[in-house]
This record gives C-alpha cells, structure tokens and sequence, in this order.
C-alpha cells in the first residue's frame, strides 16, 4: 500500500509503516482521529529498551482509559529472535479489535516482514515528494522553482523532517519575496557531507582533476573531519563496487545491505557508470592499503586524501 492509498482506506488492526518518519507521523495522526485518540494514556509506545512479545500483547489487551479503542507503537527494533516470531505471529492472528497496532521501519530492515500484516510503502516516488514539497513552500504563502525545489530535496536527502525544517528557514530568509530560487536554496540549506562525497565522487568519475581538489579542500579540516571524510570516500567506492556486482539486487535490497534510502542507491549506481568494476575493485583496494598505512603511522590523514584522489584521477 502506499501513502496516498493509505488514507482512503478503513482502518486495519496491524500495520507495518515502511521509510519516512514524517510521514509515519502523519499516518499515526490519522489513525487516532479516526479512533478519537485523544490522550496519550491510550497509546503505549517500545523501542529496543522495553520491547517484549509477551509486553506487547500485554498492552494490547489493557482496557483504554478514555477512548473505545487504543493504540501501541513499536520502533527501532533491529532484531527478533524465532521465539518471538512464532509468538508475535500468533497473536497478529486474533488481536485485540479495538487496538491498533504500528510497527515502524524507518530504514526498511524487515525485521517484521514475518508478520502478513498491511504494509504501507512510505518512500514516496520523486513526483510525489515533489507535489508535497510544493505544497509545505504554498502554506507559507511562497512558490518555489523547479531547480531551487529539485536542489532543497537533494540537500535534504529526501528526508521530509529536514525539508520541512529548511522551509521555515528559507520562508524566514525570502520574506520580501515570493519565490524561492535555488540561489536562496544554495544560501541556506547547508549540504550534508554525504552529498558533497557525492559530489567529489562524480567530480573524479568525470575526471575534474580542478573540481576534485577543490572540493576536497573544502572538505578537509582536523583529523576528525579527515576520518570521517575518508571513511565515507572509502565506504562510497566500496557501495560503488558492490552495486556494479551485485546485478541481481534491486534497489530496495541494496539500501537494506547499506541500511541508506533508496535514493543514495540511485546515486551509487548513477556514479558507478563513470567507472569500470575493475576500477572499482582497485580503488577499494587502494582505500585498503592507504588506510593499513595511515592507522601504521606511515602516512597521515592529509596526504592519504590527496594520495587517493590522485590515485582515482590517474586509473
């Protein structure tokens, strides 16, 4: 089910909410004005600290307090052991009709897919995100350009929690104007460093060598800005390398292997084309050796960078 089918549809007893967490947010909303939830004393929530089966069920079955129907949340959870499984299964079997129970995946690890339960989907398509971001700019009273909303979604990463939060800082910034262009979109929504990783990749992929060393100086600071750096230029070839190999995986089951969104997948498979897989192989290979060099007092952070850099321009 996806999110837009998600609200034209009567209310189900067990629900797996997949990506986004505004938009899960969204849909918990939902279901507590269709069950007249009003207090929070009818809505119990785990997480990987308190979460049992066996709790759980135990809440499920409380009487609510205030509402005909009651409600429990369940997040973060990485892992369920077999036990678990079969005793969670058999209850989604015969719950109780008047609790609703939401099991968020905010990173899509399946750990619930045991459970045939409804599952909503949601990663919004791009034509879709875009027609909400639109919308959360018009309820500021502002417009928004084609480039400056294609660019406020990629610095965003496509998370709608910071999309929303860049909003009201660039509703603030253009008060005394009615579009957002992406020169405002430049000016104030700072880019995450995987992003600038993305663009130093494609920026070596093409063979800039002027914008790669640019791009890197700009990233390069202290040594742990500079190891954070090449652990995220190494992990990005690494994900490059397994995306060229991997051809029978989809999208989906790439970004549960790296738990990232799919949308850093159609980016690694994007920047992948600029390079063979036998380059691929030999940069993760080179990022191998630089860094047994680096943790063995042979060669600092700072000329590793370079040395990788200049390494990925020349092969």
């Amino acid at each position: 089910m996806t999110y837009n089918q998600f609200f034209n549809e009567p209310i189900k007893n067990i629900y797996i909410l997949y990506g986004d967490s505004f938009l899960a947010n969204k849909c918990i909303e939902h279901i507590k004005q269709k069950l007249n939830i009003n207090n929070e004393y009818d809505i119990s929530k785990f997480d990987s600290e308190n979460f049992s089966v066996d709790a759980l069920i135990e809440s499920c079955e409380q009487v609510s307090f205030f509402a005909k129907s009651r409600m429990v949340i369940v997040k973060n959870i990485s892992k369920i052991n077999e036990s678990e499984k079969n005793k969670f299964l058999n209850y989604s079997k015969n719950t109780n009709p008047n609790c609703v129970i939401i099991l968020l995946d905010s990173l899509m690890t399946s750990v619930f897919d045991f459970l045939k339960v409804e599952k909503v989907n949601l990663n919004l398509p791009d034509y879709e995100l875009e027609s909400l971001v639109k919308k959360m700019v018009e309820k500021k009273g502002k417009l928004i350009n084609k480039d400056a909303l294609g660019s406020l979604i990629l610095y965003c990463q496509k998370n709608i929690n910071r999309i929303e939060l860049e909003i009201c800082k660039l509703n603030a910034y253009c008060k005394d104007k009615n579009t957002i262009t992406i020169e405002d979109v430049n000016d104030i929504v700072p880019l995450s460093d995987e992003i600038v990783v993305f663009e130093l990749t494609k920026a070596l992929g093409e063979k800039e060598e002027e914008k790669s060393l640019k791009v890197l100086s700009k990233l390069m600071g202290n040594v742990e800005q500079n190891n954070k750096l090449f652990s995220l230029m190494s992990s990005t070839f690494q994900r490059m390398f397994f995306c060229v190999v991997s051809k029978n995986m989809n999208d989906n089951e790439l970004a549960n292997k790296f738990s990232v969104k799919e949308y850093a997948v159609k980016k690694l498979r994007e920047q992948s084309k600029n390079f063979s897989a036998k380059q691929l192989k030999n940069i993760v290979y080179e990022f191998c050796e630089v860094e047994f060099m680096v943790k063995n007092g042979l060669m600092t952070l700072e000329n590793a960078l370079v040395y990788v850099v200049e390494f990925i321009l020349n092969n």
